[in-house]
């Protein structure tokens, strides 16, 4: 005769599923890295007279790493990080900008993406490629990640 409590090994009973484990995938954090590469943007930097009287074109690339859990969720942008908004921030933050150097302007632009959006890492990388022919070089460049 049929097992009909569903317990034990008999022909036709069906395991016992009452202390199977349950596995809930909201508690994995899933990272992920928004990629934006080669950023056009206009910034006055520079050491020598002419950068300074008017801005240059440099181009940005930002990683910015972080937890996809909410919004591979929800499919709601409000939970994640909409990419135009960190565009916004760094023409915005260049476009105000005046300093000397590219390693300044990476170290202050990076650690204000980190504090704008819930970012667990940002990596920050600025090409300024306007001496590049006049110095016989392929890139200039600053990486910085914080």
């Amino acid at each position: 005769s049929r097992n009909r409590t569903g317990i034990g090994c008999g022909k036709g009973a069906r395991p016992d599923r009452s202390n199977r484990l349950e596995i809930s995938f909201s508690n994995f954090k899933t990272m992920g890295k928004i990629v934006l590469e080669d950023i056009e943007v206009m910034v006055r930097i520079g050491l020598l007279d002419e950068e300074l009287y008017a801005p240059q074109d440099l181009t940005v690339s930002v990683e910015i790493e972080h937890s996809f859990a909410q919004v591979s969720q929800s499919d709601d942008l409000a939970d994640g990080i909409d990419y135009r908004d960190v565009i916004e921030h760094i023409r915005n933050y260049c476009g105000n900008y005046d300093g000397k150097t590219i390693e300044r302007l990476a170290d202050q632009l990076s650690k204000g993406l980190k504090e704008k959006f819930p970012a667990d890492s940002v990596r920050l990388i600025i090409n300024k490629p306007r001496y590049i022919n006049k110095l016989g070089l392929s890139a200039i460049r600053v990486e910085v990640e914080c």
